[in-house]
């Protein structure tokens, strides 16, 4: 062999390894810019040979479909953006078009982030930018970082949301604005818990997260909110296997009274807000503004695909002289009951389109049907189960009078009230689902531990209720994690 066929030889050796390491060099690029574009059309391609294979062949043969590829829907993350930011490639963005706090940027920009607190976001666009100042002067362009990618899954509901078995906590808005509910999560879904409820309004009337809705944003009843990005926490928990539901306190609502007092109960006497020195402002259940504004809410979240939504205080005030009440009546002059039935009526018509479930919570009592409490509340079960998925009486055994239903210390008897109210509650409803609020705290119940909540769980389930919900206003649930880990999975 002469020199000129050995370099000939060797050059070819070479120009293989050469195009191999240029080929996993252009797969490694693919993967890491667009590897989201990739799992699409992977999803589109899996997605449509499945639908090909149902065509042709009989479903009973092919029981599992849709559990063995789910067909996804994306989302371009960057399709709406505020005036200011760009999007590049994988690079994020923000040209100042005036003096500029880095904190309004950072409030803005969260949203495409990986962050979840606004202070956080805020730091690293300093630290990236080599910023020292809070603010940033006209046309300097502001790189953000830990953008997401340009493609997310779609959280909304291809198709209607399946009741299921529901073991779930309730957080506050603060607590659910926190970075500490990730370990929180975490911890008690080892235990059992499945699903979290989280405030988007409780009775302040504050809106917890970033709203679009026109009339939220009219009055800026999220001026103080708690949630920095209520995307993400809906996304990363349902990632995480976590069945999402947002709490609604709709007529209750003492933002709203004091920002348009027009929409609050009236007084006949005074001419003001109704029982205003009582420390409970209601809004109007009559009024189609106060019922527009609960149900657009309750829209947009559906639309950012929670698993469910959860109307609380969905009722009328029982604390107060009632007869000096002013209603609007914009619906026609009607009973409570019908006020509060046709309400709930308009808001599960327009939720179901978005292929979620609506679930109500109503005075533990009302199961019991005694008519005084129902024309107080005008929450008549027989009435509201056909507007809902699921009902929730709240039958913390403590907020029971002594001597209810002949027995003498309520709070102390967490197996009969649990079972009573679910069954009582469950023969009124016509078949809808029942899921009660169980009591996780300690007052006017001396025998509150771990061994209240197991009666409390198994109260439940043998009433045939499809799960149960703890409430605890602090959000301090550590009985019922002792509770729960010393149960066998098979009780829970």
């Amino acid at each position: 062999m002469n020199f000129l066929e050995y370099l000939k030889i060797k050059f070819q050796k070479q120009k293989y390894i050469l195009s191999f390491v240029i080929i996993v060099i252009h797969i490694l690029i693919l993967f890491t810019i667009d590897c989201n574009k990739i799992n699409y059309h992977a999803d589109r391609l899996k997605s449509s040979a499945i639908s090909l294979y149902e065509i042709i062949t009989p479903w009973n043969n092919y029981p599992q479909a849709e559990d063995v590829i789910p067909t996804k829907r994306y989302i371009k993350t960057y399709r709406k953006l505020p005036s200011g930011f760009i999007h590049a490639g994988n690079m994020f963005f923000y040209k100042t078009e005036k003096k500029t706090k880095i904190r309004e940027i950072a409030k803005e920009a969260i949203v495409y982030t990986h962050f979840y607190k606004i202070y956080k976001l805020k730091k690293a666009i300093k630290e990236y930018n080599g910023l020292r100042k809070n603010s940033v002067k006209k046309d300097r362009v502001i790189y953000i970082p830990f953008s997401l990618p340009p493609i997310l899954p779609d959280m909304r509901k291809l198709s209607k949301t399946q009741i299921k078995y529901i073991r779930a906590l309730y957080y506050s808005g603060s607590t659910a604005g926190s970075e500490k509910i990730w370990q929180t999560v975490n911890r008690f879904k080892k235990v059992g818990i499945n699903a979290i409820v989280f405030d988007a309004k409780d009775v302040t009337g504050i809106v917890n997260y970033n709203s679009n809705v026109p009339s939220v944003r009219k009055f800026n009843t999220h001026k103080k909110r708690t949630i920095d990005d209520v995307d993400q926490l809906i996304r990363v928990l349902k990632n995480r296997g976590i069945y999402v539901i947002t709490r609604i306190s709709v007529f209750r609502d003492s933002l709203l009274c004091k920002k348009a007092p027009d929409l609050a109960i009236r007084s006949k006497r005074t001419g003001g807000i109704w029982n205003s020195g009582s420390g409970e402002l209601w809004c109007d259940p009559t009024n189609k503004i106060v019922q527009d504004y609960n149900i657009d809410i309750a829209v947009e979240l559906a639309e950012k695909g929670v698993d469910e939504i959860q109307f609380d205080y969905i009722r009328f005030p029982t604390v107060g002289d009632f007869n000096d009440a002013d209603l609007k009546y914009h619906f026609g002059k009607a009973t409570k009951e019908v006020s509060i039935a046709h309400f709930l009526k308009r808001a599960y018509s327009v939720i179901s389109k978005r292929n979620t479930l609506l679930s109500i919570d109503i005075f533990g009592v009302v199961a019991w049907g005694k008519s005084v409490d129902i024309k107080k509340t005008g929450q008549r079960i027989e009435l509201l189960s056909k507007y809902c998925d699921i009902i929730s009486p709240m039958l913390y055994p403590s907020h029971f009078n002594d001597d209810f239903d002949k027995i003498q210390n309520p709070g102390d008897n967490p197996y009969y009230f649990i079972y009573q109210g679910c069954k009582k509650v469950a023969e009124l409803s016509d078949g809808r689902v029942v899921r009660p609020w169980l009591q996780a705290f300690k007052w006017r119940t001396p025998t509150y531990g771990q061994d209240y909540i197991r009666k409390e769980i198994i109260a439940s389930r043998d009433s045939g209720a499809l799960g149960y919900m703890f409430w605890n206003a602090k959000n301090k649930y550590e009985t019922v994690y002792m509770a729960m880990s010393r149960m066998n999975k098979e009780d829970l």
